[in-house]
């Protein structure tokens, strides 16, 4: 399981930075600063690219991790799947809002994808989501992360979009 959770976040902070790239040279090449049929748009366009594969990896590899137990697991599966979730940090302990923020605030991968207020406006939105159903509130550090990461590849898609007109365009 280290190597799923290794995996995880290493490609979490990958896709983050591939999507930041996309939509940092599409915002540029959207200001007309850079001619239309400029390589720059398929670079922007190659991050993204990227940066979503690796988004449907993640996304893969959390609900196998995170999800239901398979019913052909030995029984003590469930428990060693926890201990390693916990040991490994992909999971929080914390029970109330406050507690959660604070544990996510501390956790260094957290904080390099997400500032501090958006931590705390993602705890006061989805903490009672979370924490009821099927849900677990101790996921709620791997869904806020495939939720910014969810974000950012639709602010990517949207910049694609004028960018593309841009350069069909030829302007």
């Amino acid at each position: 399981m280290p190597i799923i959770q290794g995996d995880i976040f290493l490609n979490a902070e990958r896709s983050h930075e591939l999507f930041r790239k996309a939509i940092g040279v599409f915002e540029e090449y959207l200001k007309e600063k850079i001619p239309a049929k400029a390589p720059e748009y398929y670079q922007a366009r190659n991050f993204l690219k990227e940066g979503q594969s690796l988004y449907e990896d993640i996304l893969k590899k959390a609900k196998a991790l995170l999800g239901p137990v398979p019913p052909y697991s030995p029984p003590d599966y469930e428990q060693q799947r926890t201990r390693t979730l916990a040991e490994n940090r992909i999971v929080v302990s914390g029970r109330t809002p406050d507690e959660l923020r604070d544990e996510l605030l501390a956790d260094e991968f957290v904080g390099k994808l997400m500032t501090a207020g958006e931590v705390d406006d993602y705890v006061k939105t989805h903490f009672q989501s979370q924490s009821t159903g099927k849900r677990k509130l101790a996921n709620i550090k791997v869904r806020m992360i495939l939720d910014a990461l969810k974000a950012l590849s639709i602010r990517g898609l949207e910049l694609k979009i004028e960018a593309q007109k841009r350069f069909q365009a030829g302007d």
